[in-house]
C-alpha cells in the first residue's frame, strides 16, 4: 500500500514538472499548444525525450516549433526514443548552424528553411550570399525553393548558383515558386533537372532587369 502510494505520488510529480517545464519554454499561448502537443505523446520515454530536447534549444536560443513538428513526424511513424532523440539533435545543430549563417536576425520561417537546405547538401556559403543579396527581407521561400531543386538532383553548385542570379535581378518569390513548379513538371516529363532549370531560370532572367554592376557599358554576353 505504502508502496502504492509513493509511486502515484512520484508520477504525479513527474506530470507536475514536466507541465511546469513546458510552460516556461514559451509563451503563455504557444507554450500552451506545445504543451498539449507533447502530452499527447503515449510514450513515456519518447515524451521524456521531447521535453529533454525542447528544453535544450530553449536554453540555445534555438526555436522550438520545427523540433516539435520533427519529433511528431517521428510518432507518427513509431520510431523509436533513440531515433526521435537523434533526429531532434540533429536538426537542433543544422538550426543553429542556420541562425549563424543568416545573422543578424533570421525568421524562424527562414531558420526552418535554412536547415532544411543544409540537411540536402546546400553549401554554407550560399546561405552567407543569400542573406547578403536580401539583408532586410526573408528569403525563406528562396531557401525552400533552393532545396526542393537540390532534393530533385539538381547540384547544389548549379542551384545555389541560379538561386543567387535570379536574387540579384529581383526574382520575386512567386517567380521562383512558379519556376521550380515547371522544372519539376519537365523532370516528371522526362527532361533532367538540370535542363530544366536552366531552360526555365533564363526564362526568367530574360524577364529581368539586369544587376547594377553589370548594367549599362559593362555588359557582358552570356
Amino acid at each position: 500500500m505504502k508502496n502504492t502510494f509513493l509511486n502515484a505520488r512520484f508520477s504525479a510529480a513527474g506530470v507536475f514538472v514536466a507541465a511546469v517545464l513546458l510552460v516556461a519554454l514559451s509563451g503563455a499561448r504557444a507554450g500552451a499548444q506545445q504543451e498539449t502537443r507533447v502530452t499527447a505523446i503515449r510514450d513515456d520515454a519518447t515524451r521524456s525525450v521531447v521535453i529533454e530536447q525542447l528544453s535544450l534549444a530553449k536554453e540555445h536560443g534555438v526555436p522550438m516549433e520545427p523540433l516539435l513538428s520533427k519529433a511528431l513526424e517521428g510518432v507518427a511513424k513509431n520510431a523509436s526514443s533513440k531515433s526521435i532523440r537523434a533526429a531532434m539533435d540533429a536538426l537542433q545543430k543544422r538550426l543553429r548552424r542556420a541562425n549563424d549563417l543568416l545573422a543578424p536576425s533570421p525568421t524562424v520561417d527562414e531558420l526552418s528553411a535554412g536547415a532544411d537546405a543544409l540537411y540536402v547538401g546546400v553549401p554554407e556559403k550560399t546561405l552567407k550570399q543569400m542573406r547578403q543579396a536580401a539583408p532586410r527581407r526573408s528569403i525563406a521561400v528562396e531557401l525552400g525553393v533552393l532545396t526542393e531543386l537540390v532534393a530533385r538532383h539538381v547540384s547544389p553548385k548549379k542551384a545555389s548558383q541560379m538561386i543567387l542570379d535570379l536574387m540579384a535581378r529581383g526574382a520575386t518569390g512567386a517567380q521562383l515558386t512558379a519556376m521550380n513548379t515547371a522544372v519539376q513538371n519537365d523532370v516528371a516529363a522526362g527532361l533532367t533537372p538540370e535542363a530544366a532549370l536552366d531552360r526555365h531560370g533564363r526564362g526568367i532572367m530574360s524577364l529581368l532587369p539586369l544587376p547594377p554592376a553589370v548594367s549599362g557599358g559593362n555588359v557582358r554576353p552570356r
